[in-house]
């Protein structure tokens, strides 16, 4: 991957990487406390990123700080073959607005599976700000490409010891 890609290509990869998969983990933060939450997913209109779920202390963090980051990857064999995407952007409830719900159902690929359980479930959206999009699976190659507002930025693995991601 040590070839930069174009903002629609990169996007588009972004897109099927992220359609492909539906599990990742939610990173919030609330007075200087991270947490990290196991989330299922499903992407929107352009790349904004949906959550249902009964609830939880993320709802809380999240109303406090709506900064958050969502990690979806390969299985993890280690740092050199991974494949996956950081999303960091600004995080809405449906505690904060109540039509979110409506909103998140209406992408929502099981929908007659959480029809039933309507009126104890909310919703979070995710406005991605940046995306990190690394894929090291087959050549090892850790150069990271980062999409925001349709600029791209390169990053080279500075050491064999660099985190996986950002």
């Amino acid at each position: 991957m040590s070839n930069i890609m174009k903002p629609d290509e990169l996007r588009r990869h972004i897109k099927n990487f992220l359609s492909g998969n539906r599990y990742g983990s939610l990173g919030t933060c609330m007075n200087d406390i991270p947490r990290s939450s196991p989330v299922q997913y499903f992407l929107g209109r352009d790349l904004e990123i949906y959550i249902l779920s009964a609830g939880g202390s993320k709802f809380q963090y999240i109303g406090h700080n709506p900064n958050v980051c969502l990690l979806v990857n390969t299985d993890y064999i280690n740092y050199t073959r991974i494949e996956g995407v950081q999303v960091f952007g600004r995080a809405v409830t449906s505690e904060q607005e109540p039509e979110l719900l409506q909103e998140a159902l209406e992408f929502c690929p099981d929908l007659h599976a959480v029809r039933s359980q309507k009126d104890s479930i909310k919703a979070i959206k995710i406005i991605p700000d940046e995306i990190v999009y690394l894929n090291s699976r087959e050549t090892g190659d850790r150069t990271k490409q980062i999409l925001t507002s349709g600029q791209i930025v390169r990053h080279k693995a500075q050491s064999a010891g660099e985190l996986a991601f950002r």
